[in-house]
């Protein structure tokens, strides 16, 4: 079928080529729609569900926060113009852009904030609510005005990028409700307003021509689902899309040598990591031994990182060890060489001996006295073939040190319903990105988190201790203590062994697009929506006289259509239109996918 779908395309391709149509010729009477692909959907576009980075993507373009972050990640007032702190750092007064609209017409005002904050954290739903740990009062003097107390001194206000939600929307939504009301038409202040969203195709947003900020300098953004990288690298190569995400490590030096694309592959803001069912509770369905801290050190002593980054990501990411990723370095915890575990299979191997296991059957695996085996149901997200191959040689390392494991391949779907179904799994390999603020990726790990963002079901009284005190901590040398504490604790506990962190891989059209902006090495999933701002289309050349007619199609994904303004003979556009036909159907059908929820960078 995917063979059969590269001949349709090509020859389509050569179709264009040799009838001489100037491919995608800008034009300044038409709309001008920026088509990016991608292969992680949003889980969601209501706050209080998603939880993946695709979604976040979103609701940066749609919504506003209070302050957001600049291109060198200072806070930077958004809806927020200014603010000032009291002198004992509990007493936060914001002052608020004035003559802000919804994109529904309706005012922003003060209330809109404290109605927004407030229902997240009574709800405590979403990524968000864990921000507002620690916000005891919000008061609104008036309009413009927004005064928020904290018990203690609040670390992290100014890099909360929690999107603000319309009261006179949300105030209709049930408290039991959130948790299931769609918010399929999403309302917000921000640089685009929501079109459509086509559930395993796209989503369509427009330009907002009354956004305050910064206007955009396109008419419509259309994020394209591909099931595939593969196929969407194709789509990029001929012109369907004019930027891809998500893309795998094999792609980078394929396009690097396509003159009209730029290539980024990029140490990111997040991880690839093993997570391992921890949890101690009666009801969870996981493998008990992996309550054992000696079997998660040894599964960590037993992997061999380089060999499986070289091998399964193209050498295109670095060994993880620590929950936040050298990205980041000022939080960033380095362990020292006593405390890292590189590959050592014989030390793997000792721990296991010291802790009782031994394969006394001979069968390979290794049991305790009473013969409970290491051996692990082990899931892989079928979507990502970096991730198959990564699942596949742990397992094999596994075995030379006696524990055996059953990896299966699952969708995202799933693989999220089998995690939070009383943590109904021993081992899975997933991933997380963070933001700039180290507190939302140490919360992940948090005791009060199980049943929420937990996904290893670990609990520590002394680390939910410590991520009570650093998020109260205001001077960033004591707090990276603290945080470097917590990280070294988790290294040590290994609910997570980090596997490697993993480089963003995108490319973009430079032909025809110019102003891409990349922040922090990245173009996409980065911490602003500048990107999405300042590209624009190449300023047009001026075509021989000859020349005519157009390109871009419509496709049943929801294309734009660019009419043609040529006089050229109806027999090329019947072709045309035949070949458009066909790639409609191509489309769809390679674009459908399950849902995501993960934060596939």
């Amino acid at each position: 079928m995917l063979k059969r779908g590269f001949s349709i395309m090509l020859i389509f391709t050569l179709m264009l080529g040799f009838i001489a149509v100037p491919m995608d010729k800008p034009n300044a009477a038409e709309p001008v729609t920026l088509k990016v692909g991608w292969t992680a959907e949003a889980d969601s576009i209501s706050p209080f569900i998603a939880y993946s980075i695709s979604a976040t993507e979103i609701f940066k373009l749609i919504y506003d926060p209070l302050v957001a972050f600049d291109n060198e990640l200072n806070p930077v007032g958004r809806l927020a113009k200014s603010w000032q702190v009291s002198d004992d750092n509990l007493t936060w007064t914001f002052t608020l852009q004035e003559g802000v609209k919804w994109h529904d017409g309706e005012a922003f005002t003060a209330k809109d904030v404290k109605f927004t904050y407030e229902l997240l954290q009574e709800s405590g739903l979403g990524l968000y609510a864990g921000s507002l740990d620690g916000v005891t009062s919000i008061e609104t003097p008036d309009d413009f005005t927004v005064v928020i107390k904290t018990d203690e001194p609040k670390a992290n206000m100014l890099q909360m990028t929690t999107p603000i939600l319309p009261e006179h929307i949300w105030k209709d939504i049930k408290m039991e409700e959130l948790e299931t009301w769609p918010n399929e038409s999403p309302v917000g202040t921000g640089a685009f307003k929501f079109v459509e969203n086509k559930a395993g195709e796209y989503i369509k947003l427009e330009k907002n021509d009354d956004y305050f900020y910064k206007k955009a300098n396109v008419d419509n953004l259309l994020l394209i689902l591909y099931a595939n990288t593969d196929t969407m690298v194709q789509s990029l190569k001929i012109g369907e899309i004019d930027a891809a995400i998500n893309l795998g490590a094999h792609h980078v030096k394929m396009l690097e040598k396509e003159a009209d694309f730029d290539v980024v592959s990029t140490a990111t803001h997040g991880f690839t990591e093993l997570s391992i069912n921890t949890w101690k509770d009666a009801k969870s369905k996981g493998n008990p031994l992996l309550k054992i801290k000696e079997v998660r050190q040894a599964m960590s002593y037993a992997i061999d990182k380089e060999k499986l980054i070289n091998i399964a990501y193209g050498g295109q990411a670095a060994a993880g060890s620590t929950l936040i990723p050298p990205s980041l370095d000022f939080w960033h915890y380095k362990p020292t060489d006593e405390e890292l575990r590189t590959y050592n299979p014989e030390k793997a191997k000792e721990l296991l001996e010291s802790a009782g296991f031994a394969d006394q059957d001979g069968n390979g695996i290794r049991e305790d006295e009473e013969g409970n085996e290491l051996n692990f149901r082990f899931m892989v997200r079928s979507e990502t073939s970096e991730e198959v191959r990564a699942g596949e040689m742990i397992a094999s390392m596994f075995e030379e040190v006696g524990i055996g494991t059953k990896v299966e391949a699952v969708d995202d779907g799933l693989l999220g319903d089998r995690v939070y179904d009383n943590a109904d799994f021993d081992l899975f390999i997933w991933g997380w990105g963070t933001d700039a603020d180290p507190t939302t990726i140490l919360n992940v790990m948090a005791s009060d988190q199980i049943g929420s963002l937990s996904d290893s079901y670990y609990s520590n009284e002394e680390y939910d201790q410590l991520l009570d005190q650093q998020a109260k901590i205001i001077d960033q040398n004591e707090r990276q203590k603290v945080v470097h504490e917590m990280q070294k604790i988790l290294y040590d506990e290994a609910p997570y062994i980090i596997l490697l962190y993993d480089n963003a891989i995108q490319a973009v059209n430079k032909t025809k697009w110019e102003g891409w902006k990349k922040v922090e090495g990245v173009y996409f999933f980065s911490f602003n929506h500048e990107n999405y701002l300042d590209v624009k289309p190449v300023t047009a050349k001026e075509e021989p006289a000859t020349d005519s007619g157009k390109s871009d199609a419509k496709g049943s994904a929801g294309e734009e259509k660019e009419e043609s303004n040529s006089s050229s003979a109806p027999v090329i556009l019947a072709v045309i239109a035949a070949a458009v036909i066909l790639m409609g159907i191509l489309i769809y059908r390679k674009k459908k996918k399950g849902i995501s929820i993960d934060d596939d960078m």
